[in-house]
């Protein structure tokens, strides 16, 4: 459990790398000495538990101080939440404990599990891509194979650097070369350009942060005040080419509030100003119309074909109630307003084509590697926004600020990242924070993004090569008794 709990200090906002690489070998080495297969799942467990105990903790932080959850139920819940996240690491334990006896090099098929088990838990009952160790390489030249093996491909160096760490004395001149192999290597990718700069000058970007409390930013009342500042604040940044407004910033439907922008609108097709924000749009305006959480582009390119994006990931229990008709009214956690968001039907492109082709993404998205990747090869510019204002003071806004980071190498794409109380960002193509904004606060964050043509080899491969790459880990040295499947052609 301890050494589990080490892992997420690897990843932001400590990032202490050292100590995710530490954590690996600590595993490793508690997996090898279990004798029985409850034992291994038990450390499985205790390590699965440590990890996400720590690494989302502020899952109890949002259910206590923003929903009136009872911190009985939310600590309740809480440990359930990471219970269910620490089976991954139980099942883990359990694949490699069994196989471990009839396969030739077991740190192989330890590499390869991990990696498997971190693409299921991507994607099973709508994924968790939460606290991948590979988020904790960034700032180091292990982070420059994110642009040919994503964030996954990161996490295995990560964890083959723990596997080699702790390896038996006799191989100690072949681990050491294998070490300093994997490094040596990222530092000569940290020199290749996958992308290049758009012969587009540099655009100027303001990133709008109202700092709207939680407990206000829905109720009828505050919606005027909200349009005020974010009007106001454009109109003063006029002279940026982009400006972009947080995770709905308009909180109402934007059909009802579309009339009160045209003069804004008009204005900024003037400037040639392009103006993004989230706000929510629906299938027309009956009262029981399904609605989305949307991105809206108006001012200098509305006139193309381009203007929407609706999120195509939705967050469970807090923007859809998974088997709704049994939890709503249970606890107040159930009933946060505007949780019924229903998913688009049909593909969707960039959320804008002119003047600059961008991706756009909100909130929990950016933690998609694949559904980032698939938009943004087309794109000169990644956009992500959000509310992490559910979170408080704990290490989600910043967990998150380095999922966009990591999108941004993989992709070789600038990220601007708006948010309603921070952390707001401007990232370059390198992965790099080139403008931070301050938390809690209202600000304006303003900063040149240099854009960025073509694709990295992520782009095109996705997760399928590290996905294979594992797969073969697991595979490669492992005992196959043919005379169980082929008795009467193989003499025993």
């Amino acid at each position: 459990m301890v050494a589990g709990a080490l892992a997420p200090l690897a990843l932001a906002p400590a990032n202490l790398l050292p100590l995710a690489i530490l954590s690996v070998a600590l595993f490793w080495y508690s997996l090898k000495r279990a004798v029985h297969t409850s034992q291994a799942i038990f450390i499985g467990l205790a390590y699965g538990l440590g990890y996400f105990g720590v690494g989302v903790s502020w899952v109890f932080v949002s259910m206590v101080d923003h929903s009136q959850t009872h911190w009985f139920v939310a600590g309740l819940l809480t440990f359930l939440f990471c219970g269910g996240l620490a089976l991954f690491y139980a099942l883990l334990a359990a694949l490699f404990h069994h196989f471990k006896p009839q396969h030739r090099h077991p740190a192989l098929l330890f590499i390869g599990l991990w990696v498997c088990l971190d693409l299921l838990r991507a994607w099973l009952l709508t994924g968790f891509p939460w606290l991948y160790l590979g988020y904790g390489g960034l700032g180091s030249y292990v982070a420059y194979y994110a642009p040919l093996l994503g964030v996954h491909g990161v996490t295995f160096l990560v964890v083959a650097s723990g596997l080699l760490l702790i390896g038996p004395r006799v191989n100690l001149k072949l681990r050491l070369v294998l070490m300093a192999g994997i490094w040596l290597t990222g530092y000569v990718l940290s020199y290749v350009s996958w992308t290049q700069e758009s012969p587009q000058k540099p655009i100027k970007v303001t990133l709008l942060q109202a700092n709207v409390a939680l407990d206000k930013k829905w109720l009828p009342e505050q919606l005027t005040p909200t349009l005020n500042y974010y009007l106001k604040q454009t109109y003063r940044h006029l002279d940026s080419d982009l400006v972009v407004w947080p995770e709905t910033a308009v909180a109402t439907y934007w059909d009802y509030i579309k009339p009160a922008f045209e003069s804004l609108t008009k204005t900024a097709q003037e400037q040639n100003t392009q103006i993004i924000t989230g706000t929510v749009i629906r299938d027309g305006s009956h009262y029981d119309a399904d609605y989305y959480n949307a991105l809206v582009s108006f001012g200098a390119g509305s006139a193309s074909t381009q203007g929407e994006y609706k999120k195509q990931r939705l967050v469970p229990f807090g923007e859809y109630i998974p088997l709704e008709q049994q939890l709503r009214g249970v606890i107040d956690f159930f009933n946060l307003p505007m949780s019924a968001f229903k998913l688009p039907t049909g593909p969707q492109g960039l959320l804008s084509q002119t003047p600059t082709r961008i991706a756009g993404n909100i909130c929990y998205e950016i933690a998609y590697p694949q559904l980032v990747a698939q938009q943004a090869k087309d794109a000169q510019l990644i956009l992500t926004v959000s509310n992490d204002t559910w979170f408080e003071h704990t290490m989600a806004p910043w967990q998150h600020l380095q999922m966009g980071q990591m999108r941004a190498l993989e992709n070789g794409k600038p990220v601007v990242r708006a948010t309603n109380s921070g952390v707001s960002a401007l990232i370059d193509a390198q992965g790099n924070v080139i403008t931070l904004g301050p938390m809690y606060v209202q600000a304006e964050i303003t900063g040149e993004v240099v854009l960025m043509e073509g694709s990295t080899p992520y782009n095109t491969g996705l997760n399928w090569p590290i996905f294979l790459l594992s797969v073969g880990f697991i595979l490669l040295g492992l005992r196959v008794d043919l005379a169980r499947f082929f008795p009467h052609r193989v003499k025993t």
